[in-house]
C-alpha cells in the first residue's frame, strides 16, 4: 500500500506592496519573507526605489 504525504510549507513570501501571497517556501519553522509580486504596479513601485523598507517613524 502506498502512502501519500502532502508537504506543508511553513514559510511564505508576501508582496511588500499589495500583501498578496507570492509563493511558499519549505522551512523548518513558520517564517514570513517579503518580496515583490508580478503585478505591474508593484514592479513599478519597486523600480522607483519605493521598495525599500522604511521605519515606522518615517513620514
Amino acid at each position: 500500500m502506498y502512502h501519500s504525504m502532502k508537504q506543508i510549507n511553513m514559510g511564505v513570501i508576501i508582496c511588500r506592496h499589495c500583501s498578496s501571497l507570492v509563493d511558499t517556501v519549505d522551512t523548518n519553522k513558520i517564517a514570513v519573507f517579503y518580496g515583490v509580486c508580478d503585478k505591474p504596479e508593484c514592479r513599478q513601485l519597486h523600480k522607483a526605489g519605493e521598495g525599500s523598507v522604511r521605519s515606522a517613524d518615517a513620514p
